[in-house]
């Protein structure tokens, strides 16, 4: 007899219709995820930590509901700051970027992140690029006026829609990743980049337009048309991308393909600032993980901080709560390891289920995570059979992306 999957009943909130709407693949038991990744001139931080262990577990949370879970993780390796930090290092961007890849995977690889299936970066993408962009020109969804290609937001009425601002309000939206532009050169003045030139080695490529290279957001759309297709399931960031990037991806995708819409669930999880400001390598009030490991912070200390919150929070770094957190780590990996006598193996089920009902109720880690230390008290109390209720709460931790196995 064959196993069937349990009915799975995952909800989780789309950013573009501000509703917590029931999931349901464009594809039966197969999920397609993309992730924007880091743009490594410099290391990464805490807040990029978040961004990836909140989509890690959502991939864990698929696998362990019997998906199989297409998931890209791109990489900025063509853009203004890694011209600049190159430049100011005398290395190549390659070179640059390969370094700071290389940290980023061993920070992650500290805090149980696994690995996407693919790496793309912008260099190794730019036909693609302009492949599409000329799709766009050609369609008349954009124009070149001096080398520079812009996108005509005019002709897509509801542009900024999943930042939920039109006309003058997206002219006054102001973030930190913000593109300079050349207004002067613009239609509209939000219409926005999508070719630029450029001469800068490593930076600079042959096209329609003459030499140069893609505006920011264009990268990712021809980067998850190659991976993954023209529509995906899920897509994911920082809240701070969703205007001008991923308003801009919205519309490039749409508008070049026909097909509506380029994603089903747009997920953003909240900021992470220190003390009340949020930590940008603009600003430099960075907390990096590397600095927590060599303070002796663990992993799973870490990274069950990182899910106390609900994913959508913002949240303000904070030393005294990691302590915490590292304490409810240690008592989670003791009772992984509690012998006993052998009792109702079926007492431990009542948490399952508390367990699958806040992870089914849009990713609600904070809610899991206790019904973890509940089966944890349990444990050492002697209260659940040893064997079954050590197992379920390393196969439950597994899925927050804790290493509770005793082996």
């Amino acid at each position: 007899m064959q196993l069937q999957p349990r009915p799975f009943g995952l909800r989780l909130y789309n950013s573009l219709t501000r509703e917590i709407e029931e999931f349901e693949p464009l594809e039966d038991r197969r999920v397609s995820m993309y992730v924007c990744g880091i743009t490594p001139y410099d290391v990464g931080h805490l807040g990029h930590a978040l961004v990836y262990v909140v989509f890690d577990t959502l991939h864990r949370w698929l696998e362990h509901n019997a998906f199989e879970v297409a998931h890209v993780q791109n990489i900025t390796d063509v853009d203004d700051d890694m011209i600049r930090k190159s430049s100011e290092l005398g290395v190549s961007i390659a070179e640059l970027t390969d370094r700071n890849q290389a940290i980023y995977l061993d920070e992650m690889d500290a805090l149980n992140v696994m690995r996407p299936d693919s790496f793309p970066r912008v260099s190794e993408h730019i036909p693609q690029v302009i492949e599409m962009v000329s799709e766009l020109v050609d369609r008349g969804f954009a124009y070149e006026v001096n080398g520079y290609v812009f996108f005509d937001v005019t002709r897509t009425p509801d542009f900024g829609a999943l930042v939920g601002l039109k006309g003058d309000d997206l002219l006054n939206f102001k973030n930190d990743s913000m593109p300079a532009e050349p207004v002067e050169l613009k239609r509209h003045p939000l219409d926005f980049l999508i070719w630029q030139p450029c001469e800068d080695e490593g930076a600079a490529f042959e096209s329609p337009w003459g030499v140069g290279r893609p505006g920011w957001h264009i990268e990712c759309s021809a980067m998850v048309r190659e991976t993954l297709g023209p529509q995906i399931d899920i897509h994911g960031g920082g809240k701070d991308l969703r205007y001008p990037h991923h308003d801009s991806e919205i519309v490039q995708m749409e508008c070049a393909t026909g097909l509506h819409p380029y994603v089903r669930w747009w997920m953003h999880n909240g900021t992470m600032s220190l003390n009340g400001q949020k930590m940008s390598k603009s600003l430099g009030n960075l907390v990096k993980v590397s600095e927590l490991l060599a303070e002796g912070f663990t992993g799973n200390g870490i990274r069950l901080a990182l899910l106390a919150h609900h994913y959508r929070e913002d949240r303000d770094f904070n030393r005294d709560a990691l302590r915490t957190w590292e304490e409810r780590a240690r008592l989670l990996e003791r009772a992984a390891g509690v012998t006993g006598e052998r009792q109702d193996h079926l007492k431990v089920q009542p948490y399952r289920n508390a367990f699958q009902d806040a992870m089914d109720d849009d990713l609600d880690t904070p809610r899991a995570i206790q019904a973890l230390t509940e089966i944890a008290e349990q444990l050492e109390a002697g209260g659940i059979d040893p064997v079954t209720g050590g197992g379920t709460l390393v196969e439950l931790g597994d899925v927050l992306g804790l290493r509770l196995r005793q082996d």
